[in-house]
């Protein structure tokens, strides 16, 4: 009985608010628990991302490698400083790379991560070491022997990037599905608590509804019983000081002010009567002054009328001289729009005429930074073509030593077997050689052609574009002068307008002053109007109240009536 009422003295917006407070906390709970997977799933998912940067990481720094693997036989065989420059580069790209990846690893895969730096720091050993000092001097067997270790250190290197990109795919796989594990279970929460919330909403408004209903049914009938004129039943019990109590407790109210009002009203029923008697006898009197005041003032209206009249006709006279102006001013803003549109049009001419020269600049410099750039190419190429002559002079002389070393061989007999051999591969090498350098003589001479013919066109372009730079000038010259006219017609333009606009405020303002006239002899004649209507009102109303006096006599024996219907 206790917690009846209390939750009666609660009221119905504080009983919603409270089942809202109830969903919302089971919905606070079901963000919860949605939050704790959902961090869980931002881990595995931090996790993944470091694994698939472990494996990009990987597969750059074996690449790294194999690029500084592959740059050493080109260093031997050309002795090019750009190829040691480029060895350099990939070694400190690897390094950076390598420290990145180390910060990330753990601990058991930090092996296989060292593996690779050591087989790197081998590498750099037998470049630095071996290879640069000693490029001139290196021959074809210590060529195969470096060429058959610094291979064994690649394909070591290949695999062990190979393993650590693997088991870094593998993690990330793993961590990929318990991600999707997490985010099912969230899944089921949010349907859960989606359910949990509409069932207990709808179980509290069910609740709440009936209770309600069963109370205001019973307030609609006690309703129904006052207005049907029983004012004696008994008052509504109600347990409470919710919107339900209150509501009853203003029927309990109503139905004893109600009896209250009634018992007064019978009382002043019969004071009315004999006052709206009175009223009739005094209202006949009233009347025959009334309308005689009326017919005096009906011939003072008629005057005034008159005047108004003329000073009506004045004002709509001057209303259509400002109607002109206003048209001829309203045609001298277009004017003013149109030459503003214009100038705009010019000014917008005149800078992209202005941003045109820009780029034909821009464009006239590129052109003379491509020939420049292609006169030093056309130079580095007649350089390559002096050096393949010589190497090509080199080439013969070692065939033709070769020929000669084979005949002395020849003429030494059994003796010089060992070394007649040697003299057949030098001259193998030196016609390979010869072979080669041909080859590259022919591409280097297309490339010199290739390089003229595009100096060439980039001479001819050089000239287009100065003719076209020239030619906008001019016309951005133009443009300017151009421009200044039009501006110069508009500043006339808006001067014209503005001469428009001061004829029109004279015009309006004489205007405003016939209309004052006309207004105030409008407010003459309606005044006079008004007292005239007003005393026929004033007639009318006191007949009007004398009929009232009769028919209030009426009503108040009808109202005694009423009165006594009611059950007090």
């Amino acid at each position: 009985m206790l917690s009846k009422i209390r939750w009666n003295n609660i009221k119905i917006g504080g009983k919603y608010t409270i089942i809202f407070l109830i969903i919302v906390v089971a919905f606070l709970l079901s963000i919860l628990i949605t939050y704790s997977f959902l961090n869980n799933s931002s881990k595995y998912m931090d996790s993944t991302i470091i694994k698939n940067k472990i494996s990009s990481e990987a597969e750059d720094i074996v690449a790294l490698y194999h690029e500084k693997y592959l740059l050493i036989p080109e260093y031997i065989i050309l002795s090019d400083d750009g190829k040691l420059n480029d060895y350099l580069y990939y070694s400190k790209e690897f390094t950076v790379k390598a420290k990145s990846l180390k910060q990330q690893l753990p601990k058991e895969q930090l092996t296989i991560f060292n593996k690779i730096i050591k087989n790197n720091n081998q590498l750099d050993q037998y470049f630095f070491s071996m290879v640069v000092p000693n490029v001139q001097q290196i021959n074809v067997n210590e060529f195969e022997r470096l060429q058959k270790e610094t291979n064994a250190l690649k394909v070591e290197t290949v695999a062990l990037g190979k393993e650590l990109k693997e088991w870094a795919t593998s993690s990330s796989n793993s961590a990929l599905n318990s991600t999707q594990k997490d985010l099912k279970k969230i899944n089921l929460v949010l349907v859960f608590s989606a359910a949990a919330s509409i069932f207990i909403s709808l179980f509290f408004i069910f609740f709440m509804s009936r209770k309600i209903r069963n109370h205001l049914n019973k307030i609609v009938e006690r309703s129904e019983e006052i207005a049907s004129g029983k004012l004696n039943v008994d008052e509504l019990t109600y347990v409470g000081t919710d919107e339900i109590g209150q509501l009853s407790k203003s029927i309990n109210h109503m139905g004893k002010s109600l009896r209250d009002m009634i018992a007064q009203v019978s009382g002043l029923s019969t004071e009315v009567d004999n006052q709206s008697k009175l009223l009739f006898t005094a209202s006949r009197a009233v009347n025959s002054g009334s309308e005689q005041v009326a017919i005096t003032i009906e011939d003072l209206a008629t005057g005034v009328g008159s005047q108004s009249e003329n000073a009506v006709n004045i004002s709509q006279n001057t209303q259509g001289l400002t109607d002109q102006i206003l048209a001829v001013n309203a045609h001298s803003e277009e004017l003013v729009q149109f030459s503003n549109q214009v100038l705009n049009v010019s000014t917008n001419g005149n800078r992209q005429m202005r941003e045109s020269l820009k780029q034909m600049k821009l464009i006239n410099n590129v052109f003379q930074i491509s020939v420049i750039n292609v006169k030093t190419l056309e130079e580095r190429t007649q350089s390559i073509t002096e050096i393949v002559s010589v190497i090509k002079s080199i080439a013969d002389q070692t065939n033709l030593l070769a020929l000669n070393a084979s005949i002395e061989a020849a003429r030494a007999g059994d003796a010089g077997k060992g070394f007649a051999v040697v003299a057949l591969e030098v001259r193998k090498l030196a016609e390979e050689v010869t072979n080669s350098i041909e080859n590259i003589a022919s591409i280097t001479f297309s490339i010199k052609k290739e390089t003229t013919n595009i100096a060439s066109e980039l001479n001819s372009g050089y000239l287009e574009v100065n003719k076209g730079t020239k030619q906008i000038e001019l016309s951005g010259t133009q443009f300017m002068n151009i421009n200044d006219k039009v501006e110069e017609m508009s500043n006339r333009i808006k001067n014209i307008s503005a001469v428009f606009i001061e004829i029109q405020q004279s015009s309006q303002e004489i205007n405003e002053a016939i209309e004052y006239v006309a207004a105030a002899s409008e407010e003459a004649a309606a005044g006079t109007e008004e007292i005239t209507a007003t005393m026929h009102e004033q007639s009318q109303a006191v007949n009007h109240i004398s009929s009232s006096a009769k028919k209030l006599t009426d009503m108040v024996e009808r109202m005694n009536a009423m009165i006594n219907k009611f059950q007090l």
